[in-house]
């Protein structure tokens, strides 16, 4: 690979790394466009890579490309919501038995300090951290259970289920109710109960899809769909 294609890869990762972490953290809004001369005045990188970011953000399903080539934030459906579930309810609850069995000492030592770190930020109402937090838990769980092709499944989701997480923890009374579920999930992970840990997160993501409904159906008609576990 010569100098200018390595430039260029890197630019790309650059403005993809920007872009990214702008929209899931909600700071880019579902629906919102994305114009590339704006974004090339933000990062000071030509259109060219701005396209292939904006390519990757698509595959990724957190932008949507119209045939006229207008680029728009994605805005989920309570449909997409109940997919992607659908797929959390299989995958997270495995990965939570599994990392019950299978995380060394230094794993379950770093998952102890996010949980404590969590609960000082409820406590602290520190919604931004607590996002953050949140993801490396769910993150170090999946890490923990070992498997490498759950983490290749998961790894997939990665973007949207952040997207989607970061959405329920904006409801401000699922912060103190997250905490206690978090630390169920930690519990038995902690007394290697890998059927506990299972159900724990069964639960915790249960009632994130739950609050979720809750809040945002009357906005989007969901009651219409039938969205229920």
């Amino acid at each position: 690979m010569n100098s200018k294609t390595t430039q260029t890869k890197t630019l790309q990762n650059q403005v993809y790394e920007y872009l990214h972490e702008r929209i899931v953290s909600g700071n880019i809004c579902p629906g919102q466009r994305i114009v590339e001369e704006k974004i090339s005045e933000e990062t000071g990188v030509s259109r060219s890579p701005i396209r292939e970011a904006i390519r990757r953000l698509n595959s990724d399903g957190l932008v949507s490309v119209s045939p006229r080539g207008g680029v728009r934030v994605y805005r989920p459906t309570f449909s997409d919501f109940k997919y992607l579930y659908e797929c959390r309810l299989s995958l997270e609850p495995t990965a939570a038995h599994y990392a019950a069995l299978r995380m060394d000492a230094k794993q379950r030592n770093h998952l102890s300090h996010v949980v404590n770190e969590m609960n000082v930020a409820v406590d602290a109402k520190a919604l931004e951290t607590l996002k953050n937090l949140s993801t490396q838990f769910h993150f170090l769980i999946i890490e923990g259970s070992g498997n490498p092709y759950l983490m290749k499944m998961m790894n997939q989701l990665y973007s949207l289920i952040t997207f989607y997480r970061n959405a329920v923890l904006n409801i401000p009374m699922r912060l103190e109710e997250g905490a206690v579920e978090h630390q169920a999930v930690w519990n038995a992970i902690q007394s290697r109960d890998g059927k506990a840990a299972e159900e724990q997160m069964k639960m915790h993501i249960q009632r994130d899809y739950q609050f979720y409904i809750a809040e945002y159906s009357t906005l989007v008609g969901a009651k219409n769909e039938g969205l229920t576990f």
